[in-house]
């Protein structure tokens, strides 16, 4: 509960503009909270309940790779998403992926691509 706590006071960003928001956990963050498997389940869900918001994405540093869980709102393809930027793929509306860059780096992939997918996320809202 602190851990879900904390991600949604402090590491919660939105960004209106492109209809999305993300949550970002380090390895030491992750750490600090004692992180079990499933500790972040469903995490991303409560980035996605924020009104306009039709993607969200949840990314935590591991040592050797980015880990990210995707969300959408209706014909928004996550799944194509995850596949096509992320190596990864999933459902419609829930996927994920897994990245060797940086944390910097995968969060600096997401921002750049919501501009192509503009249309796409606010016709979802």
């Amino acid at each position: 509960m602190r851990l879900l706590g904390f991600s949604l006071s402090e590491k919660l960003k939105v960004l209106p503009q492109f209809h999305a928001a993300y949550i970002v956990l380090t390895k030491e963050e992750l750490k600090r909270f004692n992180y079990q498997i499933g500790d972040t389940e469903g995490v991303v869900n409560f980035a996605l309940a924020i009104d306009g918001i039709s993607l969200a994405a949840l990314f935590m540093e591991r040592s050797d790779h980015t880990k990210v869980s995707f969300r959408s709102k209706g014909n928004f393809s996550v799944d194509q998403v995850a596949r096509d930027h992320f190596e990864g793929g999933g459902h419609r509306n829930a996927a994920g992926g897994n990245l060797k860059v940086s944390l910097e780096d995968a969060i600096k992939i997401f921002e750049e691509l919501l501009p192509g997918y503009f249309n796409e996320l606010a016709a979802n809202v």
